[in-house]
């Protein structure tokens, strides 16, 4: 699924570093990276 540029990600909720729970929703209005490593901790 490929996304353009501009268009609003899908909220969802993700633990933090420090395990807590962060929702892309609550970070509107900041600046916001999101990085996706599909090979991650998967060993290949």
């Amino acid at each position: 699924m490929a996304i353009e540029a501009g268009i609003s990600a899908p909220d969802f909720t993700l633990a933090s570093h420090e395990n807590e729970p962060i929702t892309l929703s609550e970070l509107r209005g900041n600046p916001v990276v999101l990085v996706f490593h599909p090979l991650s901790f998967t060993g290949g």
